[in-house]
């Protein structure tokens, strides 16, 4: 076994990072919630990914996918991406902007209608999150997030 004198042994530094860091403790936790709610979600054909951008959608449309991308702290390929499911599952529809080289997109009443049924399923993986991490722990992430500006509100 390799102590932190050998070369390529464990440093001090090493230890600290692996034992301290909340970056990568929410990068699994992120990991492992969205296996919850895409668990949940499976039988309606959504991921939890998309349901989230079909949500700001039904807020906000009709919307520009990239204020999708900004109020969700995504990619705009990722929500293109999404968003091309969507539409194709008839969940969301796009229309020209009035800038003529933007698109508008907008929750159909397919899209609408998912959401209402999904929610069933959408509660129940809320539920397990808020279980595995706590009641405190959920609110106060939530207030996290909020603070960032980027908390999911739409």
């Amino acid at each position: 076994m390799r102590n932190a004198n050998q070369p390529g042994g464990p440093s001090d530094d090493a230890r600290e990072i692996a034992a301290e860091c909340v970056g990568a403790r929410l990068r699994m936790l992120n990991r492992a919630v969205t296996r919850m709610y895409d668990e949940q979600l499976r039988s309606y054909g959504i991921k939890f990914s998309q349901m989230n951008i079909l949500t700001v959608v039904g807020v906000r449309g009709p919307v520009q996918s990239g204020e999708v991308a900004r109020i969700l702290s995504l990619e705009k390929s990722t929500v293109s991406r999404n968003l091309a499911i969507l539409e194709t599952n008839g969940w969301v529809e796009s229309e020209a902007g009035d800038a003529g080289n933007t698109r508008l997109i907008s929750a159909t009443a397919s899209g609408r209608e998912l959401l209402t049924r999904a929610k069933a399923g959408w509660q129940i993986a809320q539920d397990q999150v808020t279980a595995l991490l706590g009641e405190r722990t959920a609110k106060a992430l939530r207030r996290a997030a909020d603070q960032l500006g980027k908390g999911g509100h739409v």
